[in-house]
């Protein structure tokens, strides 16, 4: 849903329980296209593994449904390695496979370096996207703390041109990230959702206050970029449900529209 403006996706991330043990995706995309695009999302952000570990009856499937749907394949997001094993390169062919397959308009990208923000580590990554179609736009994703520094190095080492940032809001305290938006700048493309409490993911709407102010600053500096919800209040819980973490979701967008009609309309 366009909110003055800035869209919000769902990444798929977000719904997937097994995300960080190993143990392979636990849903299809395609299941949840529909009940998306209902919900008033603008497109969907896919993560790579639902991609990597799918059948091409399922990249047809998601194909058909976001059509149905009207609900593009707006964003794909992976963790790059950025060295030249066999597996690594095998893996990022992948990723130029996916992108030429779905076309969306951004391949959203960290690195498994260790050192994320290294000037090699970049350099190499650089390189190797100049295989991703031309009409897709290649968002750095530094992680959780990344500030204006590393983000001043990815945006010497990137350029500009198709090469964009992507930034974590609400893990900031608001005059921190005024601060990272004004060195920034146009470099930071796509903002991604993540609310934490005490180590936990929280709903926006539990820590309001503060999580209007860092809206606000948003758009007191002119971001015209794209939200993507990544996690929310029951990620990382002892017993996650996908059916619990899509209904958070949901808030947390309601919650983020209605913000940004509230600053639209200078309330």
């Amino acid at each position: 849903m366009a909110i003055t403006g800035s869209d919000v996706y769902l990444s798929t991330l977000l719904l997937e329980k097994n995300r960080f043990n190993g143990k392979g995706p636990s849903l299809l995309v395609s299941d949840w296209i529909e009940e998306t695009g209902e919900a008033g999302f603008a497109g969907l952000e896919i993560w790579m593994n639902h991609l990597l570990f799918s059948s091409r009856s399922e990249w047809e499937l998601i194909q058909e449904r976001s059509s149905e749907s009207d609900l593009p394949i707006s964003l794909i997001s992976a963790t790059l390695p950025a060295d030249s094993s066999d597996k690594s390169q095998r893996f990022r062919d992948s990723v130029i496979e996916a992108c030429d397959y779905f076309r969306p308009d951004g391949l959203k990208f960290n690195l498994s370096d260790a050192k994320a923000t290294g000037l090699d580590s970049l350099g190499f990554i650089k390189e190797w996207s100049r295989d991703v179609p031309r009409d897709i736009s290649l968002l750095f994703d530094g992680g959780e703390g990344v500030g204006s520094g590393e983000l001043a190095i990815a945006r010497k080492t990137l350029g500009g041109g198709r090469y964009k940032a992507v930034l974590h809001p609400f893990l900031f305290a608001p005059k921190e990230l005024e601060k990272v938006l004004d060195a920034a700048g146009d470099f930071i493309a796509n903002l991604g959702v993540q609310a934490k409490q005490g180590g936990e993911c929280i709903l926006l709407e539990e820590n309001a206050a503060e999580h209007l102010k860092i809206i606000s600053a948003t758009r007191a500096r002119g971001f015209k970029g794209t939200w993507s919800l990544e996690f929310t209040k029951g990620v990382g819980a002892a017993k996650e449900s996908i059916e619990n973490m899509f209904d958070n979701a949901e808030k947390d967008l309601n919650f983020l529209i209605e913000a940004q009609a509230r600053g639209a309309k200078g309330k």
